[in-house]
Parts: structure tokens; sequence; C-alpha cells
């Protein structure tokens, strides 16, 4: 008569948890990826905003060091 009113309530099943870990699994991914995602737009926006070693006239560049081309006198 237990079961009939609400008795002791059995735990998940396996297939219930299996479902449960991949949700979260799936989740912690998604959430990852968009960590990852965030960070290269970011780094992009940096990259605009400071120039970097590629400009041809970047203080980074400029700061190194000096050679001539040619003779070298």
């Amino acid at each position: 008569m237990a079961g009939l009113f609400g008795g002791g309530r059995r735990g998940p099943t396996q297939a219930e948890k299996d479902a449960q870990a991949a949700q979260k699994r799936s989740e912690e991914r998604a959430t990852a990826q968009e960590r990852t995602e965030m960070q290269g737009a970011m780094s992009r926006r940096r990259l605009r905003r400071t120039g970097g070693m590629r400009l041809l006239f970047s203080p980074e560049r400029q700061e190194g060091t000096q050679t001539k081309l040619g003779g070298g006198q």
C-alpha cells in the first residue's frame, strides 16, 4: 500500500544517471567553447587597438635592435 500513497522513492536509474552526466559534459563543453571564442575575440580586438609586432611602425619593433641595410658602417 505504501507505493500507492507515495511511499519510498527509488533512486534514479542508470539511464537517468548517464543522461544527466552526458548533459553536464555537454554544458561544460559549451561553456569552454564559448570561453575560447570570447578569448579569441578579445585578442583580435586587443591587436587592432595596440597593433603588435607585425605592424611596420609598431613601438615594439622600433625599440628592437637597430640594424642598417647595406654596408653596416
